[in-house]
């Protein structure tokens, strides 16, 4: 992606699983950023609706779909195409949307919550590579594509097999398509949060004091924490970057023990 490519205004980014937390910091500095977006959720509909009507006020077009991509995760890929008919062009893909799978031991994880975990955290993202590729390439004007992995790619704890599975494997995914599509000027990366409190945290169960004290940086992520490392990803000065996945977790994965 050249720098005539990145000026040309209006660039058109897709963000999956924009509802809430870290999909919804994404969004907001991608719009900062003057892109337009196309939003896709799978709840919260209200909330990613209010946003679109503030970025339309500001001068940006912004769509929104709806879909599921545990129950079809073709879908992500037919987001592509929509945001290419309804935007015309897509310049950006990150790929966030993702469900965490309950926690259940190994020897009693059902197939079926496997294979939807599977099926929203890779599958969909692989397909919606595929499609962002193909319009990427057409064009000839290179591209960003970012997937959002997690610190548990790298790390494991008893109880989260599926997820872990799905994280390790967008990272390889991401160094897959870096190959792939380099040659295209398209860059891929893979940004792997740590623990980001975002809106579920507020019901969940969870030791913050404890994570806390095994996080080096001495605090908790936030959302914006990690839609400024996208923003850079998919920026001109990221041009040189790519196959890589970008561990932003306060040092969490580089302290041992990790796991009570």
């Amino acid at each position: 992606m050249g720098t005539s490519d990145l000026t040309d205004s209006p660039r058109v980014a897709v963000v999956t699983g924009a509802g809430t937390g870290i999909g919804a910091a994404i969004a907001r500095a991608l719009a900062n950023a003057g892109i337009d977006l196309l939003l896709h959720y799978r709840e919260h509909g209200q909330t990613v609706e209010a946003f679109a009507v503030t970025c339309r006020a500001s001068g940006r077009r912004v769509e929104v779909v709806q879909a599921d991509f545990a129950v079809d995760p073709s879908l992500a890929g037919e987001l592509v195409d929509t945001a290419v008919a309804r935007l015309g062009r897509i310049d950006i893909l990150v790929n966030n949307a993702a469900l965490t799978s309950g926690i259940a031991p190994l020897e009693s994880l059902g197939r079926e919550l496997f294979e939807q975990t599977l099926a929203v955290n890779l599958v969909a993202p692989f397909l919606a590579i595929q499609a962002a590729a193909r319009h990427m390439i057409a064009a000839g004007r290179g591209g960003r594509i970012v997937n959002i992995g997690s610190v548990h790619g790298r790390m494991v704890a008893p109880g989260f097999a599926a997820y872990e599975a799905s994280k390790a494997g967008i990272a390889s995914l991401t160094a897959s398509a870096a190959i792939a599509f380099g040659p295209h000027a398209i860059t891929v990366n893979c940004v792997a949060p740590g623990s980001i409190v975002v809106e579920r945290y507020d019901e969940a169960d969870w030791d913050r004091a404890w994570v806390v004290s095994r996080t080096p940086i001495g605090r908790t992520g936030t959302p914006d924490d990690i839609a400024s490392i996208v923003a850079f990803c998919v920026s001109e000065a990221a041009g040189f970057l790519t196959g890589e996945t970008i561990y932003v977790d306060g040092g969490m994965t580089r302290r041992m023990p990790l796991v009570r």
